[in-house]
């Protein structure tokens, strides 16, 4: 089983979709991402030594997180990420393990989780905490501002 309809992921380059999802509903969400060896990036980061750049992997844990969070009208995005630890690089053609936990939230409005990603039962990087903060609607356009409406 892959996530892909009614999840909204980061749109980055490695956004295929999540494998495996795991959730349980406000708690915590567990999912494999695949990074496929065909990346154009990989040309660029590092020529002879190819890795997942850490931000990606990032990314890919807020995909996750995501999966526990509850339903928000227009979605959540990245508020931070602290204590960020890199055990070791992913290189093309790895499956990332995520693991996102609820730590905490204040309010409806935002989410604190802890993140533990794997490659083969090994350690790739933790974040302490990633909070998630719920999207506010985009603003109204010139066409429909209340002055226009007039």
């Amino acid at each position: 089983m892959s996530v892909t309809a009614g999840h909204r992921a980061t749109g980055h380059p490695v956004h295929g979709a999540l494998l495996d999802p795991e959730i349980l509903a406000g708690e915590q969400a567990r999912a494999v991402r695949n990074v496929p060896n065909t990346l154009d990036l990989f040309a660029t980061h590092f020529p002879r030594f190819p890795i997942l750049p850490g931000v990606l992997l990032v990314a890919s844990a807020v995909d996750v997180a995501v999966l526990a969070a509850p339903p928000a009208e227009h979605g959540w995005r990245l508020g931070e990420a602290t204590r960020v630890r890199w055990r070791r690089p992913v290189r093309p053609g790895d499956q990332v393990a995520i693991l996102a936990e609820l730590t905490g939230r204040e309010g409806d409005d935002t989410l604190h989780f802890k993140i533990a990603a794997t490659v083969d039962g090994q350690p790739v990087a933790t974040v302490r905490q990633l909070t998630l903060v719920r999207r506010l609607p985009a603003p109204a356009t010139v066409g429909e501002s209340p002055k226009e409406q007039r």
